[in-house]
């Protein structure tokens, strides 16, 4: 089960990559990760009643009208609001019919004078707005910041499916009128109560952290978190073991929308995303800016994330798509099934032959690495193996039959671990060629064939293998009894490889070229591989 709960993670987007019928390519370069854009806004939206005449900023239904349109020109997946008085007040701008609606259970406060009106206030309360069709998983309220005091807000909690997993998401409102760089250096009441919400918010974003998970946090902070100086900035950004945390204000950029107020006051935070993802944060401005006629003292603010888009390497594209890759390796293999056909071998003969880039086709695991901004690590390909998703090099299915239809035997010396020959040899069955283990020896590796190499007899990490297919000593995989020695020492007569240490004897950097090129296409085969080698 852990081996394919590997596979699914590394190669879940692989649905993108069509799978080639086999003797073709997988076309790489056009393959695509759809579309896994994610959209969260953050909007103090001043004081929204229910009705909308109520509270210290009633709203005309004109008004109301446009606070609709505002909200759908966000084209946002999930909002944190705040200064909402209920469900019901968030329903007028993001209708039931499309919206789900949550809104922390804090208890009403009692009501109080508006400054400038004079009029009784409305409950104000943080709530969110997420899209149908998005699964929410858990509400849950963070009532530690109301500080037992009936006029302060809680924070409220989300945890949604996201195409990016489980995303937890907090939204707050914190204790306004504390708009100092630090907070523990001031005396007036507002920042004595901001400093007592402060630790409970880092303890928050600490338990995050150990978590592990993606989380993320909006809201109305009432504080200049934009300046890297600012004490409370730096205490969400370590941790208490005094390492970086995750965490990191996407919106610290960004300009306040309102005319009086240039410092951003709204801020969205992410901990914990994968570094291949692209995040774009944006401030939605209204269309009169006027301060007398902006539909909230606040503008939201909104943070787009999605899967990072690489570009493939040229030596990836031209293996994947070029005309050329597909000509090379088919005529290189039909010129050596041609000396195969005309040959007369006596006695027991085999041809050696690599798996990867020269049987098997693994440009598309290279190019969903490359795709996701990934390199090459032992545990993403073992399960690439283990995925049995590589496809034939083009024309080796061909000269294989044609080894075995002459008499011949064919050896697969691989350096794929050895524990993974199972999978090796169903991925090529599963391709249509049938592999029996009376003619074909498939050899992947061991810690000895690499700590047999003496310089002399044995150069490379293949030589070992070879000498044991031709004294009939090799361990064979076998599919029903895992290994056989019964494969018969055959002589070799040609090698097939897409590295030059697929040959016998030969290493990298002291290759002899001028003797090699005297076997070229009768003893020694070579195909092209621009990815990988031991260059």
């Amino acid at each position: 089960m852990k081996h394919l709960t590997a596979i699914a993670l590394l190669f879940g987007a692989y649905s993108a990559i069509a799978k080639p019928a086999p003797e073709t390519m997988p076309n790489a370069a056009s393959s695509s990760m759809g579309n896994k854009e994610l959209t969260i806004s953050s909007w103090n939206i001043e004081h929204l009643a229910y009705p909308i005449s109520d509270g210290c900023r009633p709203r005309s239904e004109s008004e109301l009208n446009e606070m609709k349109a505002y909200a759908q020109s966000l084209n946002t997946d999930v909002v944190g609001l705040q200064e909402v008085a209920s469900k019901e007040a968030i329903e007028q701008i993001f209708p039931k019919e499309s919206w789900q609606v949550f809104i922390s259970d804090r208890p009403d406060s009692e009501s109080y004078k508006c400054r400038e009106s004079g009029r009784m206030s409305s409950q104000q309360k943080v709530g969110f707005a997420v899209r149908k069709g998005i699964e929410v998983q858990q509400v849950k309220s963070l009532p530690e910041l109301a500080l037992d005091s009936r006029g302060l807000r809680y924070g409220l909690e989300l945890t949604i499916e996201s195409p990016h997993g489980l995303l937890s998401i907090l939204n707050v409102h914190m204790k306004s009128g504390c708009f100092v760089d630090d907070y523990s250096r001031s005396d007036s009441r507002s920042c004595q109560v901001f400093s007592k919400q402060a630790p409970i918010l880092d303890s928050w974003v600490e338990s995050k952290e150990k978590a592990g998970l993606p989380y993320v946090m909006v809201g109305d902070f009432n504080h200049r978190l934009s300046a890297p100086y600012n004490k409370l900035t730096g205490q969400l950004t370590v941790n208490t073991d005094n390492s970086a945390s995750t965490l990191e204000n996407t919106t610290a950029d960004l300009t306040g929308c309102h005319p009086y107020y240039p410092a951003p006051i709204d801020h969205i935070w992410v901990g914990n995303l994968s570094s291949n993802i692209a995040k774009k944060a944006s401030v939605a401005s209204y269309k009169n800016m006027d301060p007398k006629a902006m539909l909230s003292d606040h503008c939201a603010v909104s943070l787009s994330i999605s899967p990072q888009r690489f570009e493939l390497s040229n030596a990836v594209k031209w293996q994947t798509t070029s005309a050329e890759y597909r000509f090379l390796t088919a005529a290189t293999y039909q010129r050596a099934e041609q000396q195969i056909v005309k040959s007369n071998f006596n006695g027991n003969w085999a041809v050696v032959m690599d798996v990867d880039e020269t049987v098997l086709d693994n440009s598309g695991y290279q190019a969903n690495l490359e795709l996701k901004g990934q390199q090459y690590t032992p545990a993403s390909w073992d399960a690439w193996v283990m995925s049995k998703q590589a496809t034939f090099v083009p024309g080796a299915k061909s000269f294989i039959e044609t080894i075995i239809r002459k008499g011949g035997n064919v050896a697969l010396i691989t350096n794929r671990k050895r524990n993974l020959d199972r999978y090796t040899w169903d991925n090529i069955q599963q391709l249509g060629l049938q592999l029996s283990p009376s003619n074909v020896c498939l050899m992947g590796r061991v810690s000895e064939d690499k700590s047999s190499i003496n310089g002399a007899s044995i150069k490379n990490d293949k030589d070992l293998r070879r000498q044991q297919i031709e004294s009939g000593t090799a361990s064979c995989f076998a599919p029903k009894s895992g290994r056989h020695n019964q494969f018969e020492a055959a002589q070799i007569i040609m090698q097939v490889g897409d590295n030059i240490e697929d040959f016998v004897g030969v290493v990298q950097h002291e290759a002899d070229i001028e003797t090699l090129l005297k076997g070229a296409g009768i003893k020694f085969v070579l195909l092209p591989n621009p990815m990988y080698g031991s260059w």
